[in-house]
């Protein structure tokens, strides 16, 4: 099974929005990076001492969802109970302190992704 073909099975109402093949990562629609102070251009925005992740998330995101939902990625991250604590730093960049790894927390934003696509779908029927 290739990576889109499992992309497609774990997030199919979020992989519907996107037809292009070449997008067959899981970075393509979420990017979790360790905060490390010396490689983070974004550090003057999120604290590597607070917040051990940065997740950004692609203009490709938005366009799918709309602003609508977009704007609520921030809210429901937040209440995410594995990431001790989160920050909302632009629309677009959060910061998260966590002791999962990447993988764990790009699941959790690709499941918050997939059910805000759900919603989406919903909207356009």
């Amino acid at each position: 099974m290739s990576n889109r073909d499992e992309l497609l099975e774990k997030y199919p109402n979020l992989m519907a929005f996107f037809d292009d093949e070449d997008l067959d990562e899981e970075r393509f629609f979420v990017v979790v990076d360790a905060n490390v102070e010396e490689e983070a251009d974004e550090a003057e925005v999120i604290d590597p001492t607070e917040y051990n992740w940065m997740i950004y998330l692609p203009e490709r995101i938005q366009e799918a969802l709309g602003d609508e939902l977009f704007a609520k990625i921030p809210q429901k991250l937040a209440k995410v109970e594995a990431f001790d604590d989160f920050f909302d730093a632009e629309e677009d960049l959060y910061g998260v302190l966590s002791n999962l790894d990447e993988d764990k927390i790009a699941k959790i934003v690709l499941e918050t992704l997939e059910t805000l696509a759900i919603k989406r779908k919903g909207l356009s029927i």
